[in-house]
């Protein structure tokens, strides 16, 4: 019962990080438009001047901030839904309770795509977010952000022994 009330809160309380993000996001948008413009944009990069990815138009910029706003939107609402189902079934057998993971981990795997595959995948290594002053936090930030929902992607996971 400890790990099912366990999976249940911390599912949660990664869903309620990524809420927040976005809602930083949306409410500041004109800023996070101008942030996507800066990384992508070749700005500050004295340590590896040459970055292979091309700067690009500015409705990719804004397609690009589209998926990241949905995958967190998802791994925040989903993650939500997911929770909600897992402590509504904290109690049924495991076979009910292993098929009512399906939200929760849709949810963490959205988080890991948007924070490890885009944010350290796409700005950090193709864009070179690293090097610029901007991009230590969310180089940082992505790397922590991903790593909970990894963990908690893994921990969903484990099966636990028919009782």
């Amino acid at each position: 019962m400890i790990d099912r009330i366990l999976k249940a809160v911390v599912t949660a309380s990664v869903a309620l990080m990524a809420l927040l993000y976005v809602a930083h996001n949306i409410a500041n948008l004109p800023q996070a438009f101008d942030f996507f413009v800066y990384t992508t944009s070749h700005a500050d990069q004295t340590a590896y001047p040459l970055t292979l990815l091309p700067v690009p138009p500015q409705f990719l910029i804004v397609v690009a901030m589209i998926l990241v706003f949905t995958l967190e939107l998802v791994a925040g609402l989903g993650g939500l839904w997911g929770a909600w189902t897992l402590w509504s079934l904290r109690k049924a057998d495991v076979r009910e309770f292993e098929a009512g993971k399906a939200w929760a981990k849709i949810a963490m795997g959205a988080a890991v795509l948007n924070w490890w595959g885009l944010f350290q995948g796409v700005a950090v290594a193709g864009y070179q977010l690293w090097q610029m002053p901007l991009g230590q936090g969310p180089n940082q930030g992505s790397w922590v952000f991903g790593g909970m929902a990894m963990m908690t992607l893994i921990y969903l996971t484990l099966r636990e022994a028919d009782a």
